[in-house]
């Protein structure tokens, strides 16, 4: 072997304790694996108490948004079927509706209206057992009282004179909210619910001044954009819980300075420093 000087002859030395270093490890295959898998092991246990860590923040305590830079563009939101709200108690109705005071005249129309919503719903027309109708806004407020999450709306009417149809949106939420949501599912009222409702009076009321069916109304909507994220509920965190995951914030670290032990090990007997 010829004598080297400088980089040559490092790089050499470098060649020969590895080779030296992997035959005395693949001679001694035990302790090498000792020594190379309590790493591994103890990273995985730290993504575990990650994990375990924000359990909690992921679910009941904390909403997490994520963030919105392009929303895209909604154009005319159908009325969703009852059954996809988080809690529906079946049988359900995908909306409720009221007439408002008037005669037989003003019934009949704001009835075709109502016939109009159901039948041009984009996607999926509305059967009529899935809607039901009420005198005053007193009985439908019972009916919401006696038979809770059974729709998520209503739609309340009422023709002042003939160019004129004003409208109302009730939305049934509160008890949904108060619900224990267990699996944390994302859901807004607004989108999802009240926005359609609104969009589909407001086409067939405009159809019915205008005297045209076939009148276009497409009405397209956009998400603020926003960063993500997260609400914390005040008053779901006491103070304890608050000292508690400081103290547990520091486990992490700790099992980190643990996996690096057999790491600098492994290297040290891999190029012989020390």
């Amino acid at each position: 072997m010829n004598l080297q000087r400088g980089f040559p002859l490092l790089n050499q030395q470098y060649k020969a304790l590895f080779k030296k270093n992997f035959r005395l490890s693949w001679r001694n295959k035990q302790s090498v694996l000792l020594q190379l898998f309590p790493s591994f092991f103890f990273i995985f246990l730290m993504f575990c108490i990650d994990k375990g860590l924000n359990y909690g923040d992921d679910r009941g305590s904390v909403d997490s948004v994520d963030r919105v830079t392009d929303p895209e563009t909604i154009l005319s939101p159908p009325i969703p079927p009852c059954e996809d709200k988080l809690f529906a108690k079946k049988p359900c109705f995908d909306f409720l509706w009221t007439a408002g005071s008037g005669g037989v005249g003003n019934q009949m129309r704001i009835q075709k209206i109502v016939d109009g919503i159901m039948k041009n719903n984009p996607g999926r027309k509305i059967p009529p057992h899935k809607v039901k109708s009420f005198k005053t806004k007193g009985e439908e407020n019972n009916w919401f009282i006696k038979n809770p999450l059974s729709s998520p709306g209503a739609l309340h009417f009422e023709e002042r004179n003939a160019s004129v149809i004003s409208y109302g949106i009730q939305t049934s939420t509160t008890q949904t909210q108060l619900e224990d949501n267990r699996l944390n599912l994302p859901e807004d009222p607004t989108f999802d619910f009240q926005i359609p409702l609104q969009i589909a009076a407001e086409r067939e009321i405009a159809r019915s001044l205008v005297g045209d069916p076939n009148f276009i109304w497409v009405v397209g909507l956009k998400e603020f954009a926003h960063p993500s994220w997260k609400l914390v509920y005040q008053n779901q965190i006491t103070k304890e819980d608050k000292i508690s995951s400081a103290d547990l914030g520091m486990v992490p670290t700790f099992f980190l300075a643990i996996a690096m032990f057999g790491f600098v090990f492994q290297i040290r007997s891999k190029l012989g420093f020390w």
